[in-house]
């Protein structure tokens, strides 16, 4: 479970819209500065909708919103890379990737655990770090296929 507290989404978002730019990013939005301005403000009670958050990151690709949204739930997010070029032949090879990501994973595990069972922080950020990249193989072989099949999920 993640940390439910929503004043550090309140914070990303503030520090996102300041270091882009109010006024640049407003007028992008289609709004005035001061009703950003007043979104931006933590003791105001005029905050930012999800929409304009999501909004917010796609104009600035500033993703440390998301970040913040993840950290509040517990969650991760990774960026899938555009697979379009990819034939079915790099898929296939993508999905022999997938292996290969998952022992590197299960080596790491088995590592950490190997001299007494007790896994160190260096061992769990090596592990962690293995399931990242195992996750994100995965999902970028999903994306490929969905693509292929030409549907937008059910």
């Amino acid at each position: 479970m993640g940390n439910s507290n929503h004043k550090g989404v309140q914070e990303a978002f503030r520090e996102v819209v300041y270091k882009f730019g109010v006024e640049k990013l407003a007028d992008m939005m289609g709004k005035s500065p001061g009703v950003l301005y007043n979104k931006c403000n933590l003791n105001d009670n005029n905050k930012p909708l999800l929409s304009e958050g999501v909004l917010v990151t796609n104009l600035t690709g500033n993703m440390l919103i998301v970040k913040e949204i993840c950290r509040a739930t517990g969650m991760v997010a990774m960026e899938l890379p555009i697979l379009s070029p990819l034939s079915t032949d790099a898929l296939m090879m993508h999905l022999t990737r997938i292996e290969e990501e998952g022992g590197d994973f299960y080596r790491s595990l088995h590592g950490a655990l190997k001299s007494n069972n007790d896994i160190t922080q260096k061992g769990f950020t090596r592990i962690e770090r293995e399931a990242h990249e195992w996750i994100a193989a995965i999902l970028e072989s999903l994306a490929r296929m969905k693509e292929m099949s030409g549907g937008c999920g059910e």
